[in-house]
């Protein structure tokens, strides 16, 4: 069979993909489909389950994994030019391993129910501020999620907090939780959703940045917001 009649019947997958960053165009790929595979299973004489094919979903949530991988790495590599500078808040580590990064924590619904929170944020790093050793707990947002579902996780995470479980955890007396979303609008609602969940409490250990900010202006730059306050630097 060759390639068009492949087509024809179905064997083949129209994918676009952007190939690096920097490419303006996407590329077409061919893939091949689940129908493309029993078909080359057929003729090679081999089990179904041995020939790996493609379906729309599954890479488009490749695509989805690629885009937050490369914001999540991107995020640690403005952080760690910013403290290469006068100034800047020098980077000990970054850690974006999901067993080491992933907890859960109890709270109370308004029934007086108990219900498990899970917590796993994208990264963490580990920095030596103006005023010593601090952790930054890093929440990249892509916009997939409604607001109401980070909500419960800020409520999580400051009941997290209140235990004292950040020292227990990753060895760090003072820590801030950063979302970084894609904009302002959306970073404007995440602060909104913040607030509510959390009803203004602790107000300094919430802080929102958006991508196309730190883009701009910089990382350190006064882009940052903290659920009650505007226009802040990241060090101080």
């Amino acid at each position: 069979m060759d390639l068009e009649s492949a087509n024809a019947a179905g064997c083949l997958l129209h994918l676009e993909f952007q190939r690096r960053v920097t490419d303006r165009e996407r590329t077409e790929v061919l893939a091949l489909s689940r129908a493309g595979a029993k078909e080359l299973a057929r003729t090679m004489e081999v089990d179904l389950p041995s020939v790996p094919y493609s379906t729309r979903s599954n890479s488009a949530r490749s695509a989805f994994f690629l885009d937050h991988t490369l914001s999540r790495n991107g995020f640690a590599l403005s952080l760690a030019m910013s403290g290469q500078r006068v100034g800047g808040a020098p980077l000990y580590s970054w850690e974006h391993d999901r067993d080491r990064l992933s907890d859960s924590v109890s709270l109370m619904t308004p029934e007086g129910e108990f219900r498990r929170q899970p917590l796993e944020a994208d990264g963490l790093a580990i920095c030596r501020g103006p005023h010593g050793i601090e952790g930054l707990l890093v929440e990249i947002d892509r916009g997939t999620e409604p607001p109401s579902y980070l909500g419960r996780k800020y409520g999580g995470y400051l009941e997290w907090w209140r235990q004292g479980r950040h020292l227990k955890r990753f060895d760090v007396k003072t820590i801030r939780i950063l979302t970084v979303a894609p904009d302002h609008r959306r970073t404007a609602r995440l602060r909104q959703a913040c607030q509510a969940a959390t009803a203004g409490k602790a107000g300094g250990l919430f802080w929102f940045g958006s991508e196309d900010a730190i883009a701009k202006e910089g990382i350190a730059s006064p882009i940052w917001s903290t659920a009650k306050v505007e226009h802040l630097p990241l060090w101080s």
